[in-house]
């Protein structure tokens, strides 16, 4: 198995949606920094790496989402997984978030339909993502989620702070955030307290050479419903190759 696989329009037919690419200066700051992360990557057979390039996540594109994941969980795949859809994905996480759950709670928290939660429970549980214990649900084990850490990056030359508002919107899905800039001098005082309060990274870029200025804060995985895409679409790919 390839240690590392780049997705970018090759897979719309399993729901992977991307922008198109813009070619540029920007551009090739990103391709020199996906270059860069490859290298310092710590693979090993239980630690891969997908890239995806300005994929659709909800109503946004992030530039660049680096993927770590294990790939033996992915070894006891169910093709029911495929048929899964938003609202099953917000339930297997409302599932999650509550250790466990009853249908009536989920319908009601949820405000979705009682059929539909039925519905969704039943395809879960095939799936082997859940288990039933007396009238609970619970996600069956910590291993459900093959991914390790989402890393999303958003990248701008020169202008910094017009990369702000979504490196804090990619942390709706992203286990970490992190701005990418062609600029390395000024970021310091209120502007870096500003990233470092909202738990935003910087990574610079000078002389050819990448720099980690402020370190991302960590969030646990899956961050919400819609991790679990990354999730299920890797799952998709492996099973294709």
């Amino acid at each position: 198995m390839n240690n590392t696989i780049e997705i970018y329009d090759q897979y719309k037919e399993i729901g992977i949606k991307t922008r198109k690419i813009t070619k540029g200066i920007e551009f090739d700051l990103v391709k020199a920094f996906i270059d860069y992360k490859k290298d310092v990557f710590r693979f090993s057979n239980i630690n891969k790496l997908a890239i995806f390039i300005e994929p659709k996540i909800d109503n946004s594109y992030p530039d660049i989402v680096f993927v770590s994941y294990n790939p033996e969980n992915y070894n006891n795949w169910n093709n029911i997984r495929k048929e899964l859809s938003i609202i099953d994905y917000k339930i297997l996480y409302h599932i999650f978030q509550n250790k466990e759950i009853n249908a009536n709670e989920i319908t009601k928290q949820l405000g979705v339909t009682w059929k539909d939660t039925m519905l969704a429970v039943e395809k879960l549980y095939d799936c082997k993502f859940i288990t039933r214990k007396n009238e609970f649900w619970r996600t069956k084990n910590k291993d459900v989620f093959s991914i390790r850490n989402i890393e999303a990056v958003e990248a701008k030359i020169n202008k910094l702070d017009q990369v702000f508002q979504q490196a804090l919107i990619n942390k709706n899905f992203a286990s970490e955030s992190y701005v990418l800039s062609n600029l390395d001098k000024g970021i310091t005082g209120d502007k870096l307290n500003k990233f470092t309060k909202f738990g935003i990274g910087i990574y610079t870029f000078n002389r050819n050479r990448f720099r980690r200025v402020n370190k991302s804060s960590k969030a646990y995985m899956p961050v919400s419903y819609s991790s679990i895409y990354f999730n299920e679409w890797l799952g998709k790919i492996l099973m294709e190759k």
